[in-house]
């Protein structure tokens, strides 16, 4: 039995997600501990069931108490001992490597992000599916998704906001990097039209020099995932070092897309989130 732990935003619920998926697939009986999500103050708490209508097995108190390290009381130490489940916690160490000995039959609590194609590409149409998105309401977005249906639609997502300050991923996707892309994406597709999605979009109407451009900014809160639905509907796309935006491209079901991404996606690290067949600028 396994336990995977989820927290983050959209995104990287997805890739949680995606992960308990994979194992659930392989026969494994596997639960989804949602309990962190009590006392998490950012993004939008749990999102999968409101988002996708997913509904995923969840552990009952006993079993978390069994699974989780540090235990306290100590009927809980004494029957993980009789168990023989001491060394149930398991944290992923090596970000956005896969590591196949996930996959095995040992009881594990799982703390991760699980940030690679390879944990969940032999169910990719079975994940495809579970992430389809709700119909498009609104006069605003429905008139944004017409016009990325009919024209050569290019996605660009642009965080900067919490990303601003953070000594991880802070300043990787900075101006250079996007007027790489752009003029990538430029050298390649004839008449790009671009759909620029961000939390600073003063920022971009004053740095990226886009001359057909539209700029969709409100989509907030509760609301926030219909971005990431839009630039999955785009026939190309500009990603960041972003969970949210990697699902956008990688739920881009256009069969010619051209997908750019940062090289690099931590300031820690040379790892990226890029597939192989993507353009790294």
């Amino acid at each position: 039995m396994k336990i995977v732990k989820l927290l983050g935003g959209l995104g990287n619920q997805m890739f949680q997600y995606a992960f308990y998926r994979s194992l659930q697939n392989k026969g494994i009986n596997v639960y989804a501990d949602l309990s962190n999500f009590d006392e998490y103050p950012l993004h939008n708490g749990y999102e999968l069931e409101r988002v996708f209508n997913l509904s995923v097995k969840t552990p009952g108190k006993f079993l978390l108490n069994l699974f989780r390290p540090n235990q306290s009381k100590w009927i809980f130490r004494k029957l993980k001992r009789i168990l023989n489940l001491k060394n149930t916690y398991k944290v992923e160490e090596n970000e956005f490597t896969f590591d196949s000995s996930f996959f095995n039959n040992t009881n594990h609590y799982y703390s991760g992000y699980w940030q690679n194609e390879e944990y969940f590409n032999h169910i990719a149409d079975q994940i495809k599916h579970d992430f389809k998105f709700p119909e498009i309401a609104g006069i605003e977005n429905q008139t944004v998704l017409q016009q990325i249906i009919n024209t050569e639609s290019v996605a660009i997502h642009v965080r900067r906001g919490d990303y601003l300050k953070d000594p991880l991923l802070g300043g990787i996707c900075d101006l250079d990097y996007y007027e790489q892309a752009i003029l990538n994406i430029n050298s390649r597709i004839k008449d790009a039209e671009f759909f620029i999605f961000s939390d600073d979009i003063a920022w971009c109407k004053q740095n990226l020099n886009l001359k057909k451009a539209t700029y969709i900014d409100w989509n907030k809160g509760s609301s926030s995932y219909i971005d990431m639905q839009l630039m999955s509907n785009c026939k190309h796309n500009i990603i960041a070092n972003s969970s949210f935006s990697w699902w956008g491209a990688w739920l881009n079901n256009n069969k010619t897309k051209i997908v750019v991404a940062p090289k690099k996606w931590i300031n820690d690290s040379n790892g990226t989130l890029a597939l192989k067949e993507w353009i790294k600028c």
